[in-house]
């Protein structure tokens, strides 16, 4: 600035005139008054330019406020969204799960209902193979005890067979029901870390 190089030239006449071995100077007066004449006029137009750069400088904070504000408020709408989304997400999972859970518990039930079934299908084939047994002892004929054990194990067989089929049927459809929790809970994990992330971010 012009203003600090005439305060220079000021100090350079003071301490050019200095009389040796005395405190005290010669300074040439036309010169120090000329110096300050040319800081008088050159004040106006430091200090206009000091006011300018002030301006601009409290321009450029009040712009940097206001972006400072608008990507705050995307920042917030963004991790409000994803918030939204995750717990409809999760809602939506945890319907979901409940409503397998509802059902594995129904197979369950159907479980439950075809051992029973399959006890008393292999009740009535022992009852029915002891009948025809005692009616073979009572009648001492060797084929009709043939024909009633290899009617009770067919019987007993068909019964098995009954059994093992709706249980093999049911273990896939649990696995199906596992497996569709598992994926639930895989999604709620991911959406939980996304939005921890978002927050991280945001502070």
């Amino acid at each position: 600035m012009r203003i600090y190089e005439q305060l220079d030239e000021l100090e350079h006449l003071v301490q050019g005139g200095k009389v040796p071995g005395t405190s005290r100077c010669l300074v040439n007066l036309d010169k120090f008054m000329a110096v300050a004449r040319a800081m008088r006029e050159e004040l106006p137009a430091e200090i206009a330019d000091a006011n300018t750069v002030l301006r601009q400088r409290e321009s450029v904070i009040k712009q940097a406020e206001l972006e400072a504000r608008r990507i705050r408020g995307y920042a917030d709408e963004e991790a409000a969204t994803i918030r939204q989304m995750a717990e409809e997400q999760t809602s939506s999972a945890i319907a979901s799960a409940t409503d397998k859970a509802r059902k594995m518990i129904e197979q369950t039930n159907v479980l439950v209902v075809a051992e029973q079934r399959a006890k008393d299908i292999l009740a009535e084939a022992e009852a029915k193979a002891n009948e025809i047994l005692a009616k073979a002892k009572d009648e001492s004929k060797a084929k009709i005890v043939i024909a009633a054990e290899s009617e009770a194990m067919a019987r007993r067989k068909g019964a098995d067979d009954y059994a093992r089929e709706v249980l093999f049927a049911l273990e896939e459809r649990v696995a199906e029901v596992l497996g569709q929790v598992r994926k639930g809970i895989d999604v709620l994990d991911q959406q939980t870390a996304s939005v921890n992330g978002v927050g991280a971010v945001k502070s």
